[in-house]
């Protein structure tokens, strides 16, 4: 089994895939492509893809590939704001998967009524028409192909090497995203029960609540019932040493080890800080403006999230001034 090179990627990238698997080959036969699946990656070993689980994230390192031709990354040509299309990508997770619109994307015919919905060229094309970049001539119906050959994408090579067995282990070990992925989507789930099937993200939720709020209370016990509000613990569990300097300190890496891996979790904790701060004032204002005990709920969330990312933020800091 192989994986993609994380050193090689950069925000932004689009990876093309197919596997072995009976569906892929499949989709790559009827549309005479080389390429089942499109995926945007958005650093740190992170990407968000649309499958048919919906809209949801994934780790690069979990991403084993069947055989080497299986996979391409391909990049734009042009300047652009990757924050930009990141954002549109990150506020589309949990969406509900189109079977119909990803199987009649070959034909070109598209519903009006299902553009709400994603699939995973469909998601990866929008994104980078947010930003400006029509990849495609019809980002609604589109192939992961027609990303491939975009005039807009370059390739980038021998991102695909042989995964280790201890990369192999890590790859086929329990997975959090996927425990947070079954959250994301029962919340959405027993949103569109509660009020209606225009649910479709996150924010979505937000909008419904601020135009009536008469179920504001039920999706705030929703979210409490989920266990979204408590999965920041996990990653707190797991790596505590981002968190404590004197565990740091003593992870098994030389001082040049210690001072790129300081380097490398400031710049994920000031990301992960613009983001939660962006969400925390939106959260403030909607508690303030329209007193939703939902907005109450997520404000706490995101305020805790920023606490965490500021003693992250602080501990790579007191690395870097010592070393």
């Amino acid at each position: 089994m192989f994986l993609l090179d994380r050193s090689k990627l950069k925000e932004g990238d689009i990876l093309l895939t197919r596997s072995n698997k009976k569906n892929s080959k499949l989709i790559c036969k009827i549309t005479k492509s080389d390429f089942s699946h499109a995926i945007l990656y958005v650093g740190e070993s992170s990407y968000i893809h649309s499958d048919v689980d919906g809209v949801h994230s994934g780790n690069i390192q979990r991403l084993l590939i069947d055989e080497t031709r299986f996979a391409k990354v391909v990049r734009i040509k042009d300047q652009v704001e990757i924050k930009n299309v990141i954002n549109y990508a990150r506020l589309q997770v949990g969406t509900s998967y189109s079977k119909i619109s990803a199987a009649n994307a070959y034909t070109k015919i598209f519903s009006k009524l299902d553009a709400k919905k994603q699939f995973c060229s469909r998601l990866v094309a929008k994104a980078y028409e947010s930003a400006g970049i029509e990849l495609v001539s019809n980002s609604d119906a589109c192939l992961p192909q027609e990303i491939a050959d975009s005039k807009f994408v370059y390739d980038v090579k021998d991102c695909v090497y042989k995964a280790s067995e201890k990369e192999m282990e890590f790859a086929l070990s329990y997975n959090p995203i996927e425990k947070q992925s079954e959250i994301s989507n029962f919340i959405l789930e027993s949103a569109r029960k509660l009020i209606g099937s225009n649910i479709q993200s996150f924010a979505d939720i937000t909008s419904a609540l601020i135009s009536d709020p008469t179920f504001d209370t039920e999706i705030t016990k929703i979210y409490e019932r989920s266990g979204y509000l408590n999965m920041w613990k996990y990653e707190l569990n797991h790596n505590p040493w981002r968190y404590d300097r004197n565990l740091f300190e003593n992870l098994p890496l030389s001082k040049t080890e210690l001072n790129q891996q300081a380097i490398k979790e400031l710049n994920y904790a000031n990301s992960l800080l613009e983001l939660y701060k962006t969400n925390l004032e939106q959260y403030f204002y909607l508690k303030e403006q329209y007193k939703l005990k939902y907005a109450e709920q997520q404000f706490s969330l995101y305020k805790q999230l920023v606490e965490n990312a500021l003693d992250h933020k602080f501990t790579a800091e007191a690395i870097l001034n010592k070393t």
